[in-house]
Order: structure tokens, then sequence, then C-alpha cells
């Protein structure tokens, strides 16, 4: 485990390798993440099922807790899309920001089938994912009404399969076989892969994106207008859930989540991963104090949204530069670059 390499270390027994490091991060956090993201989206899928074939409030609460769990998976996962999430473009699947009159046009049209094979490869990315799932269970008891529409509900269980799918698909990339070679984790592990400097370069494009893409353009700081579309938030009005969750991913990638999962502190030496965690600290509280949802918190309370924003910062600045240099990491341009995921 990570904590046995760092103590190792500190008894005088070498610093551990980046190969063991990248093993650990995989084992501890980057494996079970996708196969919590595949649990999550199945039970998206039962509970879409259930809902459809049961329409009341306890069936939809169920549904709309279930989407809150593989959202929040799902953006766990973000910190480390490397792999197989990138070369099938996974989030043009699992989401991407919606547009509502598209989905209510195919809702209309019933000529065309919103089975599996539709919905996974002859539609839009804004078509589908867990924004759509989102929007079609909305955010009051109205939605009950509205999913009593046969083709509403066909569209809300299929998006969920489709999510499902790519979830198993990603898991076992990661923990059986990729390519129908050896499981990715071992790829991963691999020093002279790249996945090091890939990983690194995810956060801090990670970083990027929630202060300058989006809270960033959202406030008006990094754009001449402030825009709210740059917050892709939705019904359940979850954007404050989505910067806790990758703000989780981007720490258990730099410093690890616990005692026993230390992410690449091993590498980054005792100073630098104490002054990661206080930061941390300090951003964490900050963004737990925005009170969603986080486009109206824009608005409502921008002075907390503005420290949430500078705390992640501190963050970003600290990978761009010490982290960078410490690990002798190249930084370039993000394969997501030009995209919409969120």
């Amino acid at each position: 485990m990570a904590v046995a390499a760092v103590l190792l270390a500190a008894c005088g027994g070498g610093s551990p390798s980046r190969s063991s490091v990248l093993g650990d991060l995989a084992d501890d956090y980057i494996v079970p993440t996708y196969q919590q993201f595949h649990r999550d989206a199945v039970a998206l899928e039962d509970s879409a099922s259930a809902l459809c074939a049961s329409l009341n409030s306890g069936s939809l609460s169920d549904a709309r807790g279930a989407l809150a769990a593989v959202r929040n998976s799902w953006s766990r996962s973000q910190a480390v899309w490397v792999g197989p999430v990138m070369e099938r473009r996974s989030w043009g699947l699992v989401r991407w920001p919606v547009a509502h009159d598209e989905i209510e046009e195919l809702i209309v049209d019933a000529s065309i089938e919103l089975d599996y094979e539709r919905l996974s490869s002859r539609i839009g990315a804004d078509q589908r994912g867990l924004g759509a799932a989102d929007y079609l269970l909305g955010s009051g008891e109205e939605a009950l009404d509205a999913l009593g529409e046969s083709r509403r509900c066909q569209y809300l269980v299929g998006v969920a399969e489709v999510i499902a799918e790519e979830a198993a698909l990603l898991e076992a990339d990661w923990a059986q076989s990729w390519e129908g070679g050896d499981r990715y984790r071992d790829t991963f592990a691999d020093a002279d892969h790249g996945d090091l400097d890939r990983v690194v370069n995810d956060t801090l494009f990670l970083l990027e994106r929630i202060t300058d893409l989006e809270l960033g353009n959202a406030l008006g700081v990094m754009s001449r207008e402030a825009s709210l579309e740059a917050i892709d938030e939705g019904p359940a009005g979850a954007g404050v859930d989505d910067l806790h969750q990758r703000l989780i991913g981007v720490q258990a990638v730099l410093i690890g989540l616990g005692d026993e999962r230390a992410g690449l502190s091993p590498l980054l030496g005792d100073d630098l991963t104490q002054r990661l965690v206080e930061q941390f600290e300090v951003a964490f509280d900050a963004v737990d104090a925005v009170q969603p949802p986080l486009r109206h918190a824009v608005d409502d309370s921008r002075q907390t949204v503005i420290e949430a924003r500078d705390a992640i910062k501190v963050i970003q600045i600290t990978v761009a530069t010490e982290v960078v240099s410490r690990l002798g990491v190249v930084i370039g341009f993000s394969d997501a670059d030009g995209d919409s995921s969120g």
C-alpha cells in the first residue's frame, strides 16, 4: 500500500518508485472509483425502470437519489481521465450539456426508436447522458405526470442503460482487460508509459476548467459578460456537489484521501504535501460554504462563490508550478480541448 511506501522512505529504505506510486493510486482510488461508478450507474438504470413501472413520489425520489450518486462518482473520476475514458470519449455518452429542445423533439417524433442502439450511437451527445436523465426527472412532482407519457419514460430508461453499459466497459478496461490485452491498471502503473504526466495534466486542466471556464465565466471575471450557462447544473441544482466531488478527485490524485491513500504525495515530499493538505482544507471549507444551487449562489451570494474560486485557484497555481516542477511533468494540451464535458 501507499502508506507502506511512505514509511519505508521515512525509515531510510529509499524513495518509492514512480511505478509503485502509480500502482497504488490505481489500486487505492482509480479502479475503485470506476467500480463505484458502475454500481451507481446500474442502480440508476434499475431505479429508472422501477419508476416507470410504478410512477409515485417514492420511486421518483429513489431515481433522483440514484442520479445524484452516479453523477457524484462520475465527477470524482474526472481527475483521472486517462486511458480508456479518453480513447472511448466516454463523456459523450455519460455527461454533456444537453439541449432540452432537441430532447423534446425526439420524444415527440414517434418514428424514432428510443432504444439502446439509437441512444448510444445515433443521436447527439447533447441529447443523452446524465444531463438528459436530470432533465427528464425534473425538480418537482409534476415530473410524474410528464413521465406518464410512455416515450418519455422509455427515453429515461434508455439513457440510463447507455450510461450503465459505458460504466461496465470502463470498469472492465481498468480491472480486467484493455483492448484484448492487460488491464489498463497495469499499463497505468508502467512509469515509462507517460500516464504520470497525463494524470498531472488532467488534474491541472480540471482545476483550470473549474476556476476559469466555469466559475470564472459565470462570475464574469474571465470574460466581458457573466454567463451562468458556463455552469452545467440542471434541474437538480447539483453544481456545488459537482465542485465538491471533483475536488475530492484532485485531492485523491495529489495527496490521497486518508492515511492509506497517499496519491502522488510520496513523490512530492513532506513540505509540498503539507501545504497542499492545508490548501485543500481551505478549499473544501470554501466550497461547502456555497449554498446550492450554484447558479443562484453566483447572483445571491457572489462573494462566497468568489472565495471558493480563489481557494481552488491556489491549488491550481501550486500544481502548475511546484507539483509540475517537482515531478518534471511536461504540460501539454488537454485531449478534451474544445469539448464541453462536465
